[in-house]
């Protein structure tokens, strides 16, 4: 029997290195390092099946039949996920206040806690929805989420009930200040499935302090730093990204910062390290900021992941696997729900009249604007030339950023 005629995916991306080649498929997210002899297979019309060389480049993805029609699968791969109805992503504000003054805070704290309407509405709209669903993903978001830490418990527990009876999977994750993450609180939270926090500490004491205040003047970082040093001694089940926000003001001492990170963090697979330079997000205080641009920036990123990688620290970062670059507002089951009930897709423009795409009532209707609604959740690369094109399409599907797109009329590329 002849053995079927194989090609290189148009997925597959590679780094040649002196001693062999990563290759990285962004429609299986799966890839490695791989001797230098995989290029030529990639190259051949029909490697030999009996190498196991081929057969593990097959089942990485960089090798598939030659009538596959890999265009095709992206397109369903984006339509199945972004529009699925077993799957429900709600980002709640459980209050738009926040007991920090961040120096590039781009929020207005004009309004407080969630509505008692409004809880019962989110409650609502999950129990409604609970027997169709594979999947609930909940994002906390504020002002500073655990500021009103009784409205994310009490919501916590109704979701946690919800999947026990429905049997649906259940995730959670908290942006957050980590003020309010104490050793009495943060048991609690992780119990109730609140258990992926992201938590921004912008370098050493000196250099945080400046950036990170609390309303009404005076450090964070020693509070915030004892509550990470006892998740570290825990035994809890957790994730916690640690977040520098870096800028020209203090990126020198941050390579130090992140060796502390390490000393204290590394090599616990609980805690990640992200980094990303500070912009004008459109915050009051935009014009003093002294910021990167936005190239300069993500190149400046490169040097302290590799760095962050000697001192022991994991990178949580999949922007090159399926869907790891799009952003949720461009998904059709995405919502944001601002302490109002109003329903938003995004979590930046809260102000922006076009990012107003609804109302949440309290018997869990939520009630969408289409006409606002479809410039989030167009096509985007299933129309679009160059996205077609892309060998890191699967990772973004022409969806890194809706607003740029609308504010600027061209398909945004990952950064």
């Amino acid at each position: 029997m002849t053995a079927p005629a194989l090609k290189r995916s148009r997925y597959t991306l590679q780094a040649r290195q002196e001693t062999g080649v990563y290759l990285h498929n962004t429609f299986t997210g799966r890839g490695g390092f791989y001797p230098h002899r995989a290029l030529d297979l990639l190259k051949r019309a029909q490697p030999d099946p009996g190498d196991p060389l081929t057969a593990q480049l097959r089942r990485d993805g960089h090798l598939i039949g030659s009538d596959t029609d890999e265009l095709g699968r992206a397109q369903q791969q984006q339509l199945t996920a972004f529009f699925r109805d077993d799957v429900l992503h709600l980002i709640l504000f459980s209050t738009e206040q926040c007991n920090f003054r961040c120096t590039y805070c781009y929020e207005k704290f004009l309004h407080g806690r969630m509505r008692p309407e409004v809880v019962e509405g989110v409650k609502q709209l999950v129990s409604r929805r609970a027997p169709g669903l594979k999947l609930l993903s909940i994002s906390w978001f504020g002002g500073e989420p655990l500021h009103a830490h009784d409205i994310v418990q009490d919501l916590s527990d109704h979701f946690t009930a919800l999947s026990a009876e429905h049997g649906f999977k259940y995730m959670a994750h908290a942006t957050t200040n980590g003020h309010y993450l104490t050793p009495e609180l943060a048991p609690q939270l992780i119990e109730s499935g609140l258990r992926d926090f992201q938590i921004t500490l912008d370098g050493p004491q000196a250099v945080h302090d400046q950036t990170r205040k609390l309303q009404g003047g005076g450090g964070t970082f020693d509070t915030i730093w004892r509550n990470l040093l006892f998740l570290r001694a825990s035994d809890l089940d957790f994730t916690c990204t640690l977040r520098i926000n870096f800028s020209p003001d203090n990126y020198a001492r941050t390579p130090e910062f992140i060796t502390q990170l390490g000393d204290t963090f590394g090599h616990d697979p609980r805690f990640q390290l992200h980094t990303h330079p500070v912009g004008r997000w459109g915050g009051e205080q935009d014009d003093l900021l002294n910021v990167y641009s936005q190239d300069d920036g993500f190149d400046l990123a490169i040097p302290l992941y590799e760095h962050a990688r000697t001192c022991g620290l994991s990178m949580r970062h999949a922007n090159l696997n399926p869907f790891g670059s799009t952003c949720y507002a461009a998904r059709g089951n995405s919502f944001a729900v601002r302490t109002s009930g109003q329903v938003v897709k995004c979590t930046v423009a809260l102000d922006d009249e076009r990012n107003h795409v609804g109302q949440l009532h309290a018997d869990g209707t939520l009630q969408l604007d289409q006409a606002r609604l479809l410039p989030w959740v167009r096509d985007n690369a299933l129309t679009d030339s160059t996205c077609q094109s892309c060998a890191i399409r699967p990772s973004c599907h022409g969806a890194a950023c809706p607003l740029e797109k609308m504010d600027h009329g061209r398909q945004p590329c990952p950064d």
